[in-house]
């Protein structure tokens, strides 16, 4: 499947950059379709529910020919307030900054558990080997960052003082890094974790053995769309929930689009597709308490204290009737 990748952009370069990567974007289904827009952070099976509702036809199921673009995270806040963006995968991001008071909501969750691993270098051999070290990750303030930091609390080291987390972007950029010992350690979605491992980069710690829970992913965008095009959120987020029970019933479908994908054989495909699989809602549902923490962690790093309510940063509504049309919970 090809993605399209944004360059590193200025705001107002932005439009352009949007209608570049329509031209690149997937290949386009009957011209019944609505076409929308749907970024991603990285290349990576955090984002499968998007990459399977796209492959399996069900974003077009529901009337949507939806173009898969990646785009950095500082970028994706501006552009979906701006219109030039609908929808982003980025919903952990997108939740500080909802937290923040940018007018965007989460529709839908995806990733609800941690599927991230800490790879280091050989020469890594115990947890306090990283005193003193890089550890990459996607951006500073994302999941991936918050969750590096938690690692190496765990691990017994000062997550302020005992190392540096180096944001580098895409998983492959800090794969490159880590082989190249740029950086001592890197945070990785599968299947780079098990790529990294196969480089002699071993997985130093797993996240979900750490945190309980941690939203990873899922489905946002603008206050702006919810109250222009509810018909259109509807059905996205109607798309995203049928994406998930997908991938969670066809596992040898599932697994040999990641093979083709990520271009890698099929046992670690499977291998990946299981240890993904684990960290995804069946439903596009999440706790509340997990919700709670990152608003809680948002205040906490910018050193802010007051009360966020839940309805400013998520509108769960599109989601519940989704999955009352899908059977997927009774019907009031």
């Amino acid at each position: 499947m090809k993605v399209a990748r944004c360059p590193t952009l200025n705001p107002a370069s932005l439009v352009l950059c949007v209608l570049f990567l329509s031209a690149v974007s997937l290949p386009r289904p009957l011209s019944a379709q609505e076409r929308v827009t749907l970024a991603i952070p990285v290349h990576a099976l955090s984002q499968l529910p998007a990459y399977v509702g796209s492959r399996f036809g069900l974003f077009r199921a529901e009337g949507l020919d939806v173009q898969i673009i990646q785009m950095r995270t500082a970028l994706v806040g501006p552009a979906l307030i701006g219109g030039d963006l609908d929808f982003c995968t980025a919903a952990d991001t997108m939740l500080r900054a909802a937290t923040a008071g940018l007018p965007v909501k989460v529709i839908a969750f995806g990733g609800i558990k941690p599927a991230l691993a800490l790879n280091v270098r050989p020469e890594v051999k115990k947890p306090e080997d990283l005193k003193g070290k890089m550890i990459s990750v996607s951006s500073r303030g994302s999941t991936t960052d918050i969750v590096a930091r938690e690692i190496v609390r765990h691990l017994g080291l000062n997550p302020d003082t005992d190392i540096v987390t180096m944001p580098l972007g895409t998983q492959g950029n800090q794969l490159a890094a880590l082989k190249s010992n740029a950086v001592q350690a890197s945070l990785f979605t599968p299947p780079y974790d098990a790529i990294a491992e196969r480089e002699g980069l071993r997985v130093l710690a797993v996240a979900g053995n750490i945190l309980k829970d941690q939203l990873q992913a899922g489905l946002t965008t603008s206050d702006q769309k919810i109250r222009s095009r509810p018909d259109q959120v509807r059905r996205m987020v109607r798309g995203f929930v049928r994406s998930l029970v997908f991938l969670h019933k066809e596992k040898e479908k599932v697994a040999e689009l990641i093979s083709k994908e990520w271009k890698i054989d099929l046992d670690l495909a499977e291998r990946s597709y299981r240890s993904m699989a684990k960290t995804l809602s069946l439903d596009g549902s999440a706790s509340e308490e997990s919700v709670r923490r990152v608003i809680e962690q948002t205040l906490a790093a910018s050193k802010q204290q007051k009360q966020v309510a839940l309805s400013q940063v998520e509108d769960l509504s599109f989601l519940r009737r989704a999955q009352e049309e899908l059977g997927l919970r009774p019907k009031p």
